[in-house]
């Protein structure tokens, strides 16, 4: 879990995002879009359908800013989330999928940095990319 601020206009709503790599995009809870910016979701540009935990589901597209960070170093990523058009499908939590994310950032979970041998931490930082994705667009071929 990450905690972060999201921001959209002038509003700021403190919470808790799941990094999830096996999640392809991005979801915020209903009550986040309804209560939290007061957006009527309705009238959200309709984004198509996704398969997750809760089944299938319609969703509406929201861009909302990230802000995240720790030791003085903060960082604000404007992110393409995906809101359940359907009240009984919305996920439990919200979440930070891989694209665009993990493109942006490299998230690295370290163990060995408190007493409990059971918790680690999560280690993210801007990822520097030296090569264009469109290169890697098919499967690499391993040597054997």
């Amino acid at each position: 879990m990450l905690p972060v601020t999201l921001k959209r206009s002038s509003i700021e709503f403190p919470t808790m995002l799941l990094i999830d790599s096996g999640a392809d995009y991005s979801i915020l809870r209903r009550e986040i879009v309804e209560d939290a910016f007061n957006i009527d979701i309705s009238s959200l540009k309709k984004g198509g359908e996704t398969t997750g935990i809760t089944g299938k589901t319609k969703v509406a597209d929201v861009n909302v800013k990230v802000i995240f960070g720790q030791n003085n170093v903060e960082f604000e990523e404007s992110i393409p989330f995906q809101v359940s058009l359907e009240k009984d499908k919305d996920p439990p939590l919200s979440f930070l999928g891989r694209n665009p994310f993990f493109y942006k950032y490299r998230i690295d979970f370290r163990m060995g940095y408190t007493t409990d041998p059971a918790l680690g931490k999560f280690v993210i930082y801007p990822e520097v990319h030296k090569r264009k994705a469109e290169k890697y667009s098919r499967p690499l071929k391993i040597k054997k």
